[in-house]
């Protein structure tokens, strides 16, 4: 029993901030600032990936974090 309460422990406080934390939109400033367009930075990443399997599927997964439709 003691030795599955550390790991009890560290599983509560993972919990613990997931449910605290905000989730990240793009009209927040998320990686960009808060007055710049995280959209466009985005897309400029998107934009130098050059394998387009690659770049579709990092497109895909800003599209789910941020809500940019690139």
């Amino acid at each position: 029993m003691r030795k599955f309460t550390g790991a009890f422990l560290v599983a509560a406080m993972m919990a613990g901030v997931l449910g605290a934390a905000r989730p990240a939109f793009a009209d927040a400033g998320a990686p960009g600032g808060p007055n710049r367009s995280t959209c466009a930075f985005l897309g400029g990443i998107v934009m130098r990936v050059g394998n387009a399997d690659a770049a579709a599927a990092l497109s895909a997964l800003f599209n789910n974090l941020f809500g940019c439709d690139l």
